[in-house]
């Protein structure tokens, strides 16, 4: 999700966007974080979106601490304070704000986090590189700092059909002609933080992966990605930036592509 102007963020906010994005937990897209956190915590959750990897971890740390969660776009803040009213949680709080001039002065969190965020970053906003300085800014001495960031060069689904190609295409072509720093952020995450002024003795670097392969999982996954696949937004955003052959034909054969894949037995993710 974005933390950045929201004319730069290539996934937008629609409503399938966010929905998508509102099925990820604390326990399932952050769960390497989990031992870590504590009872009594203070916790800032950079590109929050709807905030559901917020509240499970505003739950973890207990009423004695508190979890605030930031989005550069209107619609995902007021999608987490939605959630977080319907939920009853107390502890959490949510505000639109820049990965680059959060909104604390230094030394406010225990621990600061993103997930895929710094991946869509601006090189001229001062991309991935800045982004880390800036939470370090506000995580206090001996606190985390933990970005999770896809490697969209190991991407897979099988079987690969030719309009899921193609879709993925779109997005890498929009995010790196929009000006984002790197494809490969998520692979170049110790480099990157090393350039941030991290000391390299303190980083902690692990790889995992994140599996669809049940009949309900890839009914779920390629339900979201045909309505995102289908949605004007789509097709607007590629066209904008200018990828090669954007056009609704294109774009049709994409939300059919997924479509065909969650239809297929034994397809996978």
């Amino acid at each position: 999700m974005s933390n950045l102007p929201t004319t730069g963020y290539q996934h937008g906010y629609s409503e399938a966007t966010l929905a998508s994005h509102a099925a990820r937990s604390a326990t399932t897209d952050m769960s390497f974080l989990v031992p870590y956190v504590n009872s009594g915590m203070s916790i800032l959750d950079v590109g929050c979106g709807p905030g559901s990897i917020t509240l499970g971890f505003a739950e973890l740390v207990g009423m004695t601490g508190k979890v605030v969660g930031v989005d550069a776009g209107e619609a995902p803040i007021a999608a987490a304070k939605s959630l977080a009213k319907e939920k009853g949680v107390e502890n959490s709080e949510f505000m639109i704000g820049s990965v680059y001039s959060l909104p604390f002065p230094d030394e406010t969190f225990d621990m600061v986090y993103c997930n895929q965020v710094l991946l869509h970053l601006r090189a001229q906003d001062g991309g991935a590189v800045a982004a880390l300085k800036e939470m370090r800014r506000v995580c206090k001495k001996g606190g985390i700092v933990a970005p999770r960031e896809a490697m969209m060069g190991t991407l897979r689904n099988y079987p690969e059909t030719p309009g899921m190609i193609q879709g993925f295409q779109w997005l890498i072509k929009r995010m790196l002609k929009s000006g984002a720093d790197s494809e490969e952020v998520g692979a170049r995450l110790r480099e990157i933080a090393e350039e941030a002024g991290y000391e390299r003795e303190k980083l902690r670097f692990k790889v995992g992966l994140s599996t669809w392969t049940t009949p309900e999982e890839r009914a779920s996954w390629g339900a979201q990605w045909v309505k995102r696949a289908s949605e004007p937004d789509f097709l607007g955003k590629a066209v904008e930036v200018g990828v090669e052959n954007a056009s609704k034909e294109e774009q049709d054969k994409i939300s059919s592509g997924w479509k065909q894949w969650s239809e297929t037995d034994g397809a996978w993710r």
